[in-house]
């Protein structure tokens, strides 16, 4: 690794001595200065490889073995987290009663109907007619697995999602009969069907709660659907003639929280078409009202469990029971209609289900740029047929429209570098700060020189690029999609094993990129101070993405936009080599096709 350190040092310092507007003041203090640096991420390279990486290993474990483990779960009286703003608690009490949930043998032992739609493999178990499994052909639960995803998380001692509760009764111990398919008596205890495309199968549930009441639940899907609606009817009011819950319930182990590429969070649209995202360690212990929605979900970054009411009074309960998370839909004192969408976050499959569930993708405040930024990802892969050459070609498609921009704030700052030793000698003879504006001021508009003008190209250009980040961040597309070489995830971090050691080469081009492109910008301050936090700031970003480690397809995108971005400096730099917009041009096509040539090593 020492030659490779050598040879690092030597290729930066060759680099940072060619047109650099910042020079230190002798060639020893910029080769101590590199080494540093350097040291710096080597240091971050071994940490994340020696001291993270096996943590992230245990915690995996750990993951597994509660999952296979017994957990008792209780709810309690402790008091609820304070809801979202806009949200009124309508009653401090736990809506239901501290209860011993089926076990896994319990459930398994039932009898279980399968439902083969295609895009989803359905298995509801008739011991309380929930969902015992929800699997996803087309997702695979680990890169390289042939296993399916799952989206029913429930270990020992948690509860099946689509559970019905009434008061203090529920039916999570009711033993449901199979009554019709399609309103035919299905002539077996259970049944498996396969479902075409475009086709409907109703199953009928009956069964009694604990009062007694006669209980129904129809569920009726549609083949290549992830949405379903379920309808449940009571013979009779129960517990006061208390409303009807419909439950949907996800198992999170707190150690999931730690994983800070994938966001788990409960997602609800209020009564005021407010999207509300509360985080898990928000959501308190019992389950409480809160107030009245028009869906709430369950999520990470990728997929979500989301149910519908058709009730407009209020209607939502949240709660959790340890690591159980759980949110309930309300129905009337007989009943209720409701909906349930469970499946990937994939905006257009949202989009076409109603109820406004595509809003579920949080993607930031700019989502009026990320969207068409990620349809146009989209477009591009449908060309190109390999999303890490469809994000490298929507980068180069961004920086050069957004070249005008970027010249504008370059000229501009280069502009204020010319002028920062006049500034600092005002600053030396003129002690007075009202004086020192007033002169500073006075310089600029002599020199013709806007001090404000490089600020609003950066400011306009810094939505585009946060509303492509979070395009980025947030597409289902990139998971566990391959891009070259040992890139085979777009949506992990990358990382190519050497000597049993991950280098994140990605990264460290992208740290290299980072460092060189703020080495060679114009500087408009005349303060050393600000200068060297200026240089400081890569090497730190660029220490985060290590120690954290990001997608493989945001640092393909950051390091793509860096290379980019000093190619145009460069003949912003030196006009005689040539027009910057025919230098971009030609780089473009230079930096597409070395993408492109890597997919087919």
């Amino acid at each position: 690794m020492l030659p490779l350190y050598k040879s690092a040092v030597k290729l930066i310092s060759l680099l940072s001595t060619k047109g650099s507007y910042v020079s230190d003041n002798s060639t020893e203090n910029n080769q101590r200065s590199l080494q540093a640096i350097i040291l710096c991420v080597l240091v971050a390279v071994l940490y994340t490889q020696f001291f993270i990486a096996p943590k992230d290993r245990a915690r995996q474990q750990q993951l597994q073995q509660q999952a296979a483990q017994t957990t008792s779960t209780t709810t309690t009286t402790a008091p609820a987290a304070a809801p979202q703003s806009g949200v009124t608690v309508v009653a401090p009490q736990p809506s239901t009663v501290a209860r011993a949930h089926p076990s896994v043998a319990e459930v398994q032992a039932a009898p279980s109907s399968k439902v083969n739609l295609g895009n989803s493999r359905v298995s509801f178990s008739h011991l309380g007619a929930r969902v015992a499994h929800y699997k996803l052909p087309s997702y695979k639960l680990h890169q390289g697995s042939d296993e399916a995803l799952d989206l029913v998380d429930a270990p020992e001692g948690s509860p099946l999602p689509l559970g019905v509760y009434v008061g203090s009764e529920s039916d999570e111990r009711t033993r449901y009969t199979l009554t019709a398919v399609n309103g035919t008596a299905p002539g077996a205890e259970s049944v498996e069907l396969n479902v075409q495309q475009g086709s409907v199968v109703t199953l009928d549930f009956t069964g009694a709660l604990p009062s007694g009441a006669k209980i129904t639940k129809r569920v009726t899907l549609a083949g290549g659907s992830y949405l379903f609606k379920v309808d449940v009817t009571l013979d009779r009011p129960v517990a006061g003639g208390q409303p009807v819950w419909l439950e949907w319930s996800h198992f999170y182990a707190s150690a999931i929280e730690k994983d800070l590429r994938i966001k788990h969070a409960l997602t609800y649209l209020d009564d005021r078409n407010k999207i509300q995202h509360i985080q898990l360690d928000q959501i308190g212990e019992g389950v409480r009202d809160y107030g009245t929605s028009k869906w709430i979900s369950f999520g990470d970054t990728y997929f979500t469990s989301t149910i519908i009411p058709t009730t407009s009074v209020p209607n939502t309960e949240l709660g959790r029971e340890g690591d159980l998370f759980i949110g309930r839909v309300g129905g009337t004192a007989t009943g209720g209609n409701f909906v349930a969408y469970v499946g990937p976050k994939d905006y257009k499959t949202l989009q076409a289900s109603g109820y406004s569930l595509e809003r579920s993708i949080d993607l930031g405040w700019f989502s009026f740029l990320a969207l068409p930024l990620l349809w146009l990802l989209h477009f591009l892969y449908g060309l190109l047929g390999n999303y890490g050459v469809a994000i490298i070609a929507l980068t180069l498609i961004v920086k050069t429209v957004m070249l005008p921009l970027s010249k504008a704030s370059f000229e501009s700052a280069r502009k204020m570098q010319d002028l920062a030793p006049e500034i600092k000698a005002l600053k030396e003879r003129i002690k007075d700060p009202t004086q020192l504006n007033q002169e500073t001021f006075a310089l600029y508009k002599r020199k013709g020189v806007n001090p404000m003008g490089g600020c609003l190209p950066v400011a306009v250009q810094i939505p585009v690029f946060l509303g492509l980040y979070n395009a980025l961040l947030n597409a289902i597309e990139l998971r566990h999609a391959p891009f070259a070489l040992w890139i085979t995830d777009l949506s992990s971090p990358e990382k190519l094993t050497v000597w049993g050691i991950g280098i994140p080469v990605m990264v460290l081009l992208m740290a290299a990129s980072m460092i060189y492109q703020q080495w060679t910008t114009p500087n408009p301050s005349a303060d050393p101070a600000q200068q060297k936090m200026m240089m400081i700031m890569p090497v730190v970003f660029a220490g985060m993405f290590i120690v954290f480690p990001m997608p493989a397809g945001l640092v393909l995108y950051w390091l793509v936009n860096n290379i980019i971005s000093i190619i145009q400096q460069l003949y912003m730099r030196n006009a005689q080599k040539g027009s910057v917009y025919v230098g971009t041009m030609v780089a473009n096509a230079v930096i597409f096709g070395v993408g492109f040539l890597l997919t087919l090593i």
